[in-house]
């Protein structure tokens, strides 16, 4: 039998094995699936799983570090930097070179996420490709950097030869009328976000009056919704100017 001494060092053991909870800039905002809280929820459930049984083994292992034959959407993989050109003071091309002449693979509206470090905070962003769809060997993004943005300081370091890690692809969304009936059944980051039902005043209203500027709304529907909406829209305290009806 263990005695006290060991029983606490092996606590501390899988205490530092415990998967560590994202921080909100790692998440990009768009809407993946898995999110990178889903995976961390996922994660911890393997770690409490294999806690339970005393169990190292049944732990994911290290991520990839090699350039990718396939993209994965739950893992970084690194993909070398093939040339970075600056097409604007503030707008970067960047090429990623693919293994053996492949392709990346996306299809139209999908995305990808970057992952970068800037002063030991990681960070997430999304970033749709540029590069034709048929394109071997590589693929390219046009990113566009601002003073005070966090990845932009990331992207401005790049050169030819470094790595970036991408997971992905994202953007498989195909609607089908009353399919999306549960917030579970959603990712992550849109639960809480998503309202289920039918837009109605005071729905309405609590939106007009989160907006912390006067909002401009946009509607777009059946000529019904359109009426409805409008009639909403003037009873929250929004006026004609502040509305378009397509």
């Amino acid at each position: 039998m263990m005695d006290e001494r060991e029983e606490e060092e092996e606590e501390e053991a899988w205490l530092q094995l415990r998967p560590v909870e994202p921080l909100p800039s790692q998440c990009c905002g768009s809407g993946c699936s898995p999110c990178v809280f889903d995976l961390y929820h996922r994660e911890l459930a393997r770690w409490e799983a294999a806690r339970a049984s005393k169990d190292r083994s049944l732990l994911s292992g290290e991520e990839s570090q090699s350039c990718p034959s396939k993209l994965n959407p739950e893992t970084f993989l690194a993909f070398r930097i093939s040339a970075v050109d600056r097409l604007t003071k503030d707008t970067y091309r960047v090429r990623f070179a693919l293994p053996r002449n492949s392709r990346l693979g996306l299809r139209p509206g999908q995305h990808l996420i970057l992952r970068g470090k800037v002063d030991d905070l990681e960070i997430q962003r999304a970033y749709t490709p540029i590069s034709p769809a048929n394109a071997e060997g590589y693929f390219e993004v046009l990113i566009k950097c601002y003073q005070t943005g966090l990845m932009s300081r990331y992207v401005e370091s790049w050169s030819a030869g470094d790595t970036a890690f991408w997971r992905g692809p994202f953007g498989d969304f195909f609607y089908k009328p009353n399919q999306e009936n549960s917030p579970e059944q959603l990712p992550w980051s849109y639960r809480e976000k998503t309202r289920f039902g039918r837009l109605a005043q005071d729905l309405i209203e609590e939106l007009v009056g989160s907006c912390r500027r006067k909002p401009f709304a946009l509607v777009c529907g059946s000529a019904e919704f359109t009426k409805d909406m409008a009639r909403y829209l003037l009873c929250a305290g929004l006026a004609e100017d502040s509305c378009f009806l397509f």
